[in-house]
């Protein structure tokens, strides 16, 4: 196997085992989680339909040019959730990458309004981020809507925008942590024991795991469904089960529980890149290229901004254009 590939097919098996084995999900570091009597006795989807009928009467009371968007209710409430973690003012770092890859359209004005007033709807409901053992609500909130707006890949064997907002990009984060901490151990040791850990300290945890497979879950279910209760639908479809199928659910339908796959998404992922000239990377101008992706430059700019260090550390057909 070439050199270049060695570790991210190491990468790539243990989030395999990660997602298939009981023992990996249920070893040591993690209890067993039981199938909810009922997916209505989650504490999210309590909270999610309380505010879906909070938003749909506030926007039903405002009057018929809000009142049509009320099959958005979903989505603003998704919005909501990942804000002030995966949005907020400013226009730098990961807050732009946010605004570009999951952007808050402000016209029409009714649009703004109603996105506006479902937000209040919300501010009055009862706290729920940060209540809940190993659920980043935010991030998986973020992740749906990034599934939401660019679309969820079926294709077993492909990736597509939306996953470079979940799995993927985390994936080259976890390779990056590991060749900076440089630990003399087995790569595969290594990563069976920080990849999905409790605590995020080499970034792949396992609510962020939790939170990218629920995402995929919730989105794949809303983009079919255009009632303005989607995501109460959806949470109650995924929230069935417990967390432990959740994530075996979500490789199966992601990649018919393949392996190999995984593995062919990925390297499609990694040879793609073509994202244009970025001045002031490690002093000098690089270009990077995201072959199979067709969409708009500041996003593609931004995304590999973000998580250059990584994209550097790959090596990923990266090569100096001084004279762009």
């Amino acid at each position: 196997m070439n050199a270049t590939f060695a570790l991210p097919m190491i990468c790539l098996r243990s989030l395999t085992a990660f997602w298939t084995s009981d023992a990996y999900l249920n070893g040591n570091r993690y209890q067993t989680t039981p199938a909810p009597e009922s997916p209505d006795s989650n504490s999210l989807l309590k909270w999610t339909v309380t505010t879906e009928n909070a938003c749909v009467k506030t926007l039903s009371d405002l009057g018929t040019q809000a009142s049509a968007y009320t099959s958005l209710t979903g989505t603003f409430i998704l919005e909501w959730l990942r804000k002030p973690e995966y949005w907020s003012e400013g226009s730098s770092g990961t807050q732009a990458l946010w605004h570009a890859y999951t952007p808050e359209p402000v016209t029409p004005s009714e649009l703004a309004l109603s996105r506006q007033a479902c937000g209040v709807a919300c501010d009055a409901q009862p706290v729920v981020k940060g209540t809940l053992p190993n659920r980043d609500i935010a991030h998986m909130a973020a992740t749906s809507l990034g599934y939401l707006t660019w679309g969820v890949t079926n294709d077993p064997m492909d990736y597509g925008l939306g996953d470079l907002g979940g799995w993927a990009l985390d994936l080259l984060q976890i390779w990056g942590s590991y060749l900076a901490n440089a630990p003399k151990g087995d790569r595969a040791s290594w990563l069976h024991t920080h990849l999905g850990e409790q605590d995020a300290r080499m970034g792949f945890s396992y609510s962020d795991v939790l939170a990218y497979c629920d995402a995929w879950l919730l989105a794949r279910s809303m983009q079919s469904n255009s009632s303005e209760r989607s995501l109460s639908a959806a949470m109650r479809d995924t929230f069935v089960q417990s967390e432990t199928n959740r994530i075996k659910r979500f490789y199966q339908s992601r990649f018919k529980g393949s392996a190999d796959n995984l593995v062919i998404a990925f390297r499609k992922l990694v040879d793609g890149i073509d994202l244009g000239t970025f001045d002031n990377v490690s002093g000098s101008k690089k270009h990077c290229s995201l072959l199979h992706i067709q969409t708009d430059s500041r996003v593609k700019r931004r995304l590999v901004y973000w998580h250059y260090p990584m994209l550097n550390l790959l090596k990923i057909r990266t090569i100096d254009q001084s004279w762009l």
